[in-house]
């Protein structure tokens, strides 16, 4: 049918037709251009990197302390602003709680989904799997076509062994054994964006309700009135089933918890060359992961945090102009005094957190990697000094494999042992700036 509607009267004449149409170009040139054998072997580099039983533990870890803390530290900062407005505007601290206990109720709902998607990743049953690492198409029909073409007559025998190493590059990429850390962080990233949806129709529940008490509308807000109000919510900005996310809020959230905020300015030009060039790709891996995870850690270091542009914008912004913060999913004038607490309590936050660790350092209670001078350090070993460890209950006990706690506690004994070293103005602008990180 094809054949004839184009006025093709045989089959091979058909067959270049189809492909020039797929392609764009010919047939040699189109199958040249997609890079099907690279793409593959770096997908087995890709496994291969991410195949160590630590790679989804820390993924779990660190995405959960993410999303958990950020209503943390809202009710942190919509606690300083109510005592700084008289103890008169709790509304920031009423919807942070609410966040926090939309997001605790949703844990048994998340994990329900969590397996039903890594079930779905494992068999197979899903074509397009995407993790903060990695996004992988299963088009078998694409894949079909090349392998009719690489059997055919036409191709000669360099395009049929590169395809049949494509092939088995392909085979391995689709074995869950061998791909199973990808499928593991794909399906917990699938998670979390159920419990952050939950929290956050929790919120526009509260926001919703206290308009309406202000309205007079109702007379008081109860359990039942906000369970009914995050239903509806819940529904116009996240469909389980399909994981598609429908508000802008949610998905700027997403992104920033699980590190797969798309790359823009310089950083999207950068991916683009090393994409453009796949001999230098092995030296760019999980760029979108890694810059965004620079980006989190200038939005909290002092003098850094205000050359990120998303800082700087909810910084300054004004409820009668929310144009410079819409793109972060901030609609409303209530949105943006939400964001304006986060960042203020994830300042406060890491600051305190940062004050615990050097007080148990100062009582002699955690070493790191000790001083940078080694004849010093080799000092400190034969009079039994110990690197890396922390005192609990009296005893002495390593805290290396303790992920992501080992690097703040290594990185609070290193300023303090290197001290007399560098001097205290250096130690005093390493605490400011890692009290932002961790704070975030």
């Amino acid at each position: 049918a094809f054949s004839m509607s184009n006025n093709i009267n045989n089959w091979k004449d058909c067959d270049a037709f189809m492909r020039n149409r797929l392609f764009g170009r010919t047939t040699e040139q189109g199958i040249k251009e997609t890079g099907s054998l690279i793409r593959e072997l770096q997908g087995v580099m890709v496994n291969s990197i991410l195949s160590g039983p630590k790679t989804p533990l820390r993924a779990i870890m660190g995405t959960s302390t993410a999303t958990f803390t950020r209503p943390m530290a809202q009710a942190i900062g919509g606690t300083m602003k109510y005592v700084t407005s008289g103890f008169t505007d709790a509304s920031v601290l009423r919807q942070s709680l609410a966040e926090m206990n939309g997001m605790i109720h949703a844990i048994p709902e998340s994990f329900e989904l969590f397996m039903s998607r890594l079930n779905g990743y494992w068999n197979g049953d899903i074509s397009t799997i995407k993790s903060r690492f990695a996004e992988f198409s299963n088009s078998d029909e694409h894949w079909d076509l090349m392998r009719h073409w690489a059997e055919g007559s036409n191709a000669t025998l360099g395009e049929k062994s590169a395809f049949h190493l494509a092939n088995l590059a392909r085979e391995a990429n689709n074995n869950s054994y061998l791909s199973y850390s990808t499928k593991l962080m794909a399906a917990t990233d699938d998670a979390f964006t159920l419990i952050l949806a939950r929290g956050r129709s929790r919120t526009k529940a509260m926001q919703a309700a206290l308009d309406a008490q202000a309205q007079g509308l109702i007379p008081d807000i109860g359990p039942e009135l906000i369970r009914d109000y995050q239903n509806r919510f819940y529904n116009e900005i996240f469909d389980p089933l399909t994981g598609t996310v429908k508000e802008s809020w949610l998905s700027h959230a997403r992104g920033e918890v699980t590190l797969t905020k798309d790359l823009s300015g310089f950083a999207k030009a950068l991916d683009h060359l090393f994409s453009q060039q796949p001999a230098l790709k092995p030296f760019y891996m999980f760029a979108r992961t890694g810059i965004n995870g620079l980006e989190l850690t200038a939005k909290h270091t002092p003098l850094l945090n205000f050359a990120v542009k998303e800082f700087n914008d909810i910084a300054w912004a004004k409820p009668t102009d929310l144009s410079k913060v819409a793109k972060y999913g901030i609609e409303t004038a209530e949105d943006l005094a939400n964001a304006k607490a986060l960042q203020n309590g994830r300042l406060a936050l890491g600051s305190s957190i940062m004050f615990m660790a050097y007080q148990k350092y100062l009582n002699g209670e955690i070493t790191g990697n000790g001083p940078t001078d080694p004849q010093l350090r080799r000092v400190w070993q034969s009079t039994g000094w110990v690197p890396r460890s922390i005192k609990l209950g009296g005893v002495w006990v390593s805290h290396e494999s303790i992920e992501p706690f080992t690097s703040l506690l290594s990185m609070v004994a290193d300023y303090g042992d290197n001290q007399r070293i560098m001097g205290d103005e250096w130690v005093e602008k390493g605490i400011l700036s890692h009290s932002f990180i961790i704070g975030k």
